[in-house]
């Protein structure tokens, strides 16, 4: 178990000539890191409809400097989808460059070894070279080749965001000072050495930025060189052989972390050295069209310019800030902008002298107030494993439930430590027939586009907190693994077995010891027999298996998983859930993909950000979440998801037995607490089980987690 430690001690003053009472809160926050705990104003924004509005806004409204991190920046794409009234992103950062004098600095990821961008191409256009080559591709390339996925932008996005960052190169700054020999080979193979940047030289350059640059605006990007890589890959060897990972899984690790490692924070800072009118935002959300998305997940697309253009529909959080919680952020800005540029933006900030100025600025908003809230990061590169750490810790405080909706659920140290607290409230006297059970909610996804690379470590999971059999193919291929290498040891011990009772019966045996090696046979004798006997089993169960498909032998949904108490009543009862549009047609329910990176615990603890439920996010990528002990919030932001993904969909309202349903979605929202939320929610994922063997529609968008395929992957 991956359990959090702290030896600092914690003091609360009481004024006895008052009181003889005091109240002691569980510790949410983590303790000694980099960044303490600050009072903030937040205001959680739902889904991309109201996430890039209120930035596009915001940035609208930007008088002196828009800094921003992403992981994923498309240029062409529309914040706000009002039938092309309003600006490309692209257009808004020149447009306040270039007419209101705001500077801008645009900071991306970028894989230098291009598998990345065969997948989802994070910045379609900015290597000229990869995105035509993919348009180009015929269809059944991607169909041969799992790894490679097609752009979706229309031709009109194409033309626009190869034009956009031809311009934005030519004022690229960033740092080319390579650390090694090696760095220098990685970035030899970059084709954006073949960007205006590069090929007209210095002075060319210059004149070409004069004269059709965007003004006021720096792009750089970033990746990891390849001393920061190799000590990935020796840290998950190191992790992988302590944990008792296998040989396959602990080399894919290392290939898929140490070969692709990302920067996938998403941060926007807006006029941060002028505290009357800064402004944060701690992301979800990646800049690129498919990221874009209502509450109502309508199964089919719109255009770029009206509506949800991206392949599927998407669920997705992020956050807006405001005071002094800023400085935090602007810290971690300038950090990754210094080290991407060999700038010095922050010691130039710290001039300024704005640090502790910055005031919340309460946009009025039911969920705007002033709040302490505590900025965490995932940075290797720095040792920061906050992020990590605030969650085991959130999970050994949790009493009620914990709710997690994420993009992958595939971190073992979560299950291992939300099952020991769990026991440990069992062992300390919790008994569930009376006290209630610990609720795990979970939300996540299924399909391969998620769940494709880490299919294993997937399974895991699940197999873990009881939910295996909703990978029936992986769970039967691991079966018929443990068993082949179960039946490889006992006929090695059988083997040895009847060499020692050979050589015994052909040679002499001493008078003396006759009767000790009578014994010995005839034990020998009993322990083969054994084990032909258990060899037997296993070949019969290696029959059985071969001659079945793969399917899910579960209880009813979601009940009696978990860690079970000596009476029988769970004191952990799980489910896990994935999400479909709620329009969906008869027999072809389309997925909504889970990008969210949220988790709650208690109506209390809340964190989300850019960090996934996996090792990857935990320890290697550089992530950036924020995290709030605020009831309201935690309350507010659970009750308006658990709504929206259970609420009644028309077709399944008007549905013969659509009353009950609807007090299964009333239920399923949490307002009578969490056993009931349980079952509204099990109820809901077993009508909808019924309705899609029946090849109906759904009756609102919760759907338990299942998948059959027996694909087993090891990267993450």
């Amino acid at each position: 178990m991956a359990t959090p430690t702290f030896d600092c001690k914690i003091t609360t003053p009481m004024a006895l000539n008052e009181t003889n009472t005091a109240k002691s809160t569980m510790r949410w926050f983590v303790h000694k890191t980099e960044y303490d705990p600050r009072w903030c104003e937040f205001r959680y924004l739902v889904n991309g409809q109201r996430a890039f509005g209120s930035l596009y806004q915001d940035m609208l409204g930007a008088k002196h400097s828009i800094d921003i991190i992403c992981w994923g920046f498309q240029p062409s794409m529309y914040f706000v989808r009002d039938g092309g009234k309003s600006m490309r992103v692209g257009e808004l950062l020149a447009h306040k460059g270039e007419k209101d004098n705001v500077k801008v600095r645009l900071l991306c990821w970028h894989d230098p070894t291009y598998v990345a961008e065969a997948g989802e191409n994070n910045m379609p256009g900015f290597d000229g070279k990869v995105t035509t080559t993919k348009r180009a591709l015929p269809d059944v390339v991607y169909e041969k080749i799992s790894m490679m996925s097609p752009d979706y932008q229309t031709d009109e996005e194409t033309t626009f965001d190869l034009k956009w960052y031809w311009r934005a190169n030519l004022n690229n700054v960033t740092n080319t000072v390579h650390k090694s020999a090696g760095d220098q080979a990685l970035d030899d193979i970059s084709i954006s050495r073949f960007m205006p940047t590069t090929l007209l030289g210095d002075a060319s350059n210059y004149l070409m930025n004069a004269a059709v640059g965007f003004h006021n605006l720096e792009l750089a990007t970033r990746t990891f060189d390849v001393s920061e890589r190799t000590e990935i890959v020796e840290r998950i060897r190191a992790h992988g052989k302590a944990a008792g990972w296998s040989s396959k899984l602990i080399n894919g690790m290392c290939q898929g972390m140490g070969g692709i490692p990302t920067h996938h924070q998403k941060m926007v800072l807006i006029d941060y050295e002028h505290p009357e009118l800064a402004v944060g935002y701690v992301m979800g959300h990646n800049m690129l069209d498919q990221y874009w998305d209502t509450d109502e997940h309508k199964a089919a697309p719109a255009t770029p310019k009206t509506g949800r253009s991206g392949p599927s529909p998407w669920q997705d959080i992020s956050s807006r800030v405001t005071g002094p919680v800023l400085q935090d952020l602007n810290s971690n800005f300038c950090q990754a902008w210094d080290q991407a540029t060999g700038q010095k933006l922050g010691e130039a900030r710290k001039k300024v002298g704005v640090a502790g100025k910055h005031q919340l600025c309460l946009g009025g908003s039911s969920n705007a107030r002033g709040m302490m809230a505590q900025v965490l990061r995932t940075q290797s590169q720095h040792g920061k494993t906050d992020i990590g750490k605030a969650y085991l810790q959130a999970l050994n405080n949790a009493t009620q439930y914990v709710f997690v909706q994420n993009q992958y659920f595939r971190w073992e140290d979560f299950a291992d430590t939300i099952k020991a607290a769990a026991i440990k409230q069992q062992q300390a006297g919790r008994d569930p027939g009376e006290h209630g059970s610990i609720y795990l909610f979970v939300i996540t996804n299924s399909s391969d586009v998620a769940v494709g690379s880490g299919t294993l470590t997937t399974y895991q999971m699940l197999e873990s907190l009881g939910y295996g059999d909703r990978m029936p193919g992986v769970k039967r291929a691991e079966t018929v693994d443990q068993l082949a290498e179960r039946k490889a040891s006992l006929q090695a011990a059988l083997a040895k077995e009847q060499q020692v009772e050979q050589r015994m019966r052909t040679q002499g045996v001493d008078p003396a010891s006759a009767i000790g090696v009578m014994n010995y046979l005839q034990d020998s004798e009993i322990r083969q027999r054994q084990m032909w006997a258990e060899i037997g089993e296993i070949e019969n169960q290696q029959k059985s298996l071969e001659q079945q498909a793969p399917t899910a032998k579960t209880p009813a949904p979601g009940a009696d998983l978990g860690v079970t108490s000596p009476g029988g009543t769970p004191t952990l009862k799980v489910i896990i859930c994935t999400l479909v549009a709620p329009d969906s047609p008869p027999k072809a329910w389309v997925p909504v993909y889970v990008h969210a990176k949220l988790m709650i615990v208690d109506d209390a603890f809340t964190t989300l950000g850019s960090a996934n439920v996996n090792f990857r996010s935990m320890n290697v990528d550089s992530e950036i979440n924020i995290a709030l002990e605020n009831g309201q919030v935690a309350s507010g932001l659970r009750q308006e998801l658990w709504g929206l993904h259970t609420r009644m969909s028309d077709s399944g309202g008007s549905h013969k037995g659509g009353q009950q349903e609807a007090v299964d979605g009333a239920n399923a929202t949490g307002q009578n607490g969490s056993a009931e939320a349980f079952k509204g929610w099990s109820n809901i994922v077993a009508r909808n089980k019924a309705r899609s063997d029946a090849g109906s529609v759904p009756v609102s968008s919760l759907v338990e987690f299942f998948r059959s395929s027996n694909d087993r992957s090891y990267k993450d």
